[in-house]
């Protein structure tokens, strides 16, 4: 298959005008270039991949931030459970996501607009999943107003 058959064969996962950023386990899944590379997934530039080396390094700081940018959603992605590398780094995540959300609530911005993932293989369609159920997500919440506030 040459490059531009490859190109033409490539599947857009999103074409939502929202700006999205995954934190991803480099454990459970390795990355955008990865993907793009072997399943022939084009990213939006709206979603932006970020890897971190477990789930658990996730910064409650870091995700308010994000926010305050202008971002309309986030979510993780970790290792599903018993399946952690670094033992109970995905249960840690969790607690964060938690916590964090309930932060998100108080300052005013829709908890949903946080969301953890646990996914069994670095497969692109259990990625794609979790790509399109932010998206939906997004689209019944609109935009993030924070920064106009």
């Amino acid at each position: 298959m040459n490059l531009k058959q490859m190109e033409q064969e490539r599947v857009p996962i999103s074409s939502s005008p929202y700006r999205i950023i995954s934190f991803c386990c480099q454990n459970a899944i390795s990355g955008e270039q990865d993907l793009a590379g072997k399943e022939r997934v084009l990213f939006e530039p709206a979603i932006k991949i970020v890897t971190l080396p477990c789930s658990s390094k996730i910064e409650t700081l870091r995700i308010i931030k994000a926010f305050e940018s202008g971002v309309d959603g986030i979510f993780v992605i970790g290792c599903p459970d018993d399946k952690c590398h670094l033992l109970g780094g995905n249960y840690r995540a969790r607690k964060i996501i938690k916590y964090t959300k309930g932060l998100l609530e108080e300052i005013g911005i829709e908890s949903s607009r946080l969301e953890m993932f646990q996914l069994g293989t670095p497969e692109c369609r259990d990625f794609d999943r979790a790509v399109r159920s932010m998206n939906k997500r997004m689209e019944s919440l609109g935009q993030t107003t924070l920064l106009s506030q």
